[in-house]
């Protein structure tokens, strides 16, 4: 019983949350490590076609940047710099920061770079190279024996955005990119773009690690459900 009114509880912030900011017109929040965080200001700027977002709190700075305006996702935690999440605070004299940079951790997810030869369906099958160890894949294959398709079984641990690994079996050239890992990833999708107006709109979620030698905080925060809504376009600087 309690399990389930704590659940009750979570999905009525959530469902409050995504109200709230389209009611708060403009508006930007999120659930930041599962607490409702929300910007007392919130503006955009476009620079040679790349966007980025500046939210403001008291003592708190929250900053997303794509590579472009176009409707679509992006992923962060990735080699390509210019899609991001940083966040920072200072409290008492004392400032945090965090970003999606590429960390060593558990594989959050990859691509097959090169679908290889020789290989057969199979589960769990093991990769080497890159810079960490036990990752673990399930792979489809066409009828050339070529990987069509993998499923991660296990994240292992040590890795970073862009290792290229090699999935065992087969010809031994079947090569898997890491896209990013657990501790730096997310995602920022941007629903619309009015450019009569100039406002944006979207949603966000990442994972950040501490990108500073500050001794206060956590090693990684998480901000879910998050959105933006109506975020005025301004001149850039």
């Amino acid at each position: 019983m309690r399990k389930f009114l704590s659940l009750l509880a979570i999905t009525f912030l959530i469902m409050s949350c995504t109200d709230d900011v389209k009611f708060n017109d403009p508006g930007f929040q999120g659930l930041k490590d599962d607490y409702l965080w929300r910007a007392n200001d919130a503006r955009a700027y476009i620079n040679n076609g790349k966007l980025t977002i500046e939210a403001y709190a008291p003592y708190e700075t929250l900053t997303l940047g794509t590579s472009s305006t176009n409707l679509g996702k992006y992923s962060l935690g990735t080699t390509n710099t210019n899609n991001f999440a940083n966040y920072s605070s200072t409290f008492d004299g004392v400032a945090v920061e965090y970003a999606t940079i590429p960390s060593p951790g558990p594989v959050s997810s990859a691509t097959i770079q090169n679908g290889g030869t020789g290989y057969t369906d199979a589960s769990s099958v093991a990769v080497t190279g890159g810079s960490g160890s036990g990752m673990s894949v399930n792979i489809v294959v066409n009828a050339i024996g070529k990987v069509t398709s993998i499923t991660l079984i296990s994240r292992g641990n040590g890795y970073v955005a862009g290792d290229l690994v090699t999935v065992t079996g087969g010809n031994l050239n079947c090569k898997l990119r890491i896209v990013n890992v657990q501790n730096s990833n997310g995602e920022i999708e941007i629903t619309k773009f009015d450019n009569v107006k100039m406002t944006i709109s979207g949603k966000f979620k990442f994972n950040a690690v501490k990108s500073n030698n500050s001794s206060v905080g956590a090693e990684v925060i998480n901000y879910q459900y998050g959105e933006f809504y109506n975020v005025q376009i301004y001149p850039s600087i």
